[in-house]
């Protein structure tokens, strides 16, 4: 299930917004005006987990992140949602990792890689292979 049209377009510009922006202060407002936005849209009947992960892919603090997309993640049932359920699995693993949590980052980098085998993502299958075969 794809975000809606009009989600998509104001996420995407959110993620222009922050992925642009170098002055802390200025990040803090565009973040936490998507965060409201995400909030808004969710008390609004429409949860959709590409909101969450977004957000959680421009939330700075490890600890803040992982909620969100543990959030995203029990959102996105069905076959459709793999991809998806791949990318964040993935995140959790690297947000767990930068926590200094290897089991759990070690987890959510193995099911990812398991549900990544059956997507076209060479290129994702790859970097899960690389993280589960790196020892740092």
């Amino acid at each position: 299930m794809q975000p809606k049209p009009e989600v998509w377009d104001r996420v995407m510009e959110y993620a222009n917004l922050l992925a642009k922006e170098d002055q802390p202060d200025t990040y803090r407002v565009n973040y936490d005006a998507f965060k409201d936005y995400c909030e808004s849209q969710r008390r609004d009947g429409y949860d959709h987990p590409f909101l969450w992960e977004t957000l959680a892919d421009f939330t700075i603090d490890d600890a803040a992140a992982i909620p969100l997309y543990q959030h995203a993640l029990e959102g996105a049932t069905g076959d459709d949602m793999r991809p998806y359920r791949v990318s964040m699995r993935f995140a959790l693993a690297q947000r767990y990792k930068n926590q200094g949590d290897t089991t759990l980052a070690r987890q959510y980098a193995i099911e990812a890689d398991d549900e990544a085998r059956d997507t076209d993502d060479r290129e994702l299958r790859r970097r899960i292979s690389r993280f589960l075969l790196a020892r740092d």
